[in-house]
């Protein structure tokens, strides 16, 4: 009888210690797939497709808007795929995050106003940096600025209440001139740009 009772005790303490150890693995397994979860979930919100249906109308592009993070957007599928997907896109909103903060282009501290009249006014905190008048042709705004800066051609997207603006190497160069003496530290990113064919950069906003 007291053998019986010892293995059935062994079976029992067996049991546990499995459970446990299940139980721990199963934890870790959730953990892991949530933690994928949550950074697909990030880099949605900064990477996306460009989409025609998402060209918004000369009406919803006139307000403020107030800058939020870098975007990353790719012409179609097939180029998200061949630029390595939200691997390549997540490295390059890094690298954005970075140089846009050494140009003054950070949360709170940049707007962009748009008015009926199209003209245009780029601030830094309250201080205009640029001014100019705009176009919109099909799915191109063209930003003509005052003085010397270059125009650039911007692809918008209005994407659940958030105005993205994303541009190739030459527009997003053009568009940075100005609001810092030195902007050459985004050749990195701007050759990584060249190389992705069908990538494009720039900001993403919400109105005031």
């Amino acid at each position: 009888m007291k053998k019986m009772v010892m293995v059935l005790a062994m079976v029992s303490a067996f049991c546990m210690t499995a459970d446990a150890q299940l139980s721990g693995l199963l934890g870790k397994v959730t953990d892991a797939t949530t933690s994928a979860t949550q950074k697909s979930s990030t880099l949605s919100s900064l990477t996306g497709i460009i989409s025609s249906k998402l060209i918004p109308t000369e009406k919803q592009i006139v307000g403020t808007w107030a800058y939020q993070e870098p975007a990353v957007m790719f012409t179609s599928k097939n180029a998200l795929k061949s630029a390595a997907g939200s691997m390549a896109s997540a490295s390059i909103e890094k690298k954005l995050q970075t140089y846009f903060s050494k140009v003054g282009i950070k949360k709170g501290n940049l707007t962009i106003t748009f008015d009926e009249e199209k003209n245009f006014a780029i601030k830094k905190g309250k201080k205009d940096v640029k001014t100019g008048t705009y176009t919109i042709d099909g799915s191109t705004v063209t930003l003509t600025f005052k003085g010397k800066t270059k125009p650039c051609k911007i692809t918008p997207q209005l994407d659940n209440g958030s105005l993205v603006m994303v541009m190739d190497a030459t527009s997003l160069k053009n568009f940075l001139a100005g609001m810092a003496s030195y902007v050459s530290s985004l050749s990195t990113v701007t050759t990584v740009l060249n190389a992705y064919d069908g990538m494009k950069l720039g900001i993403r906003l919400s109105k005031e």
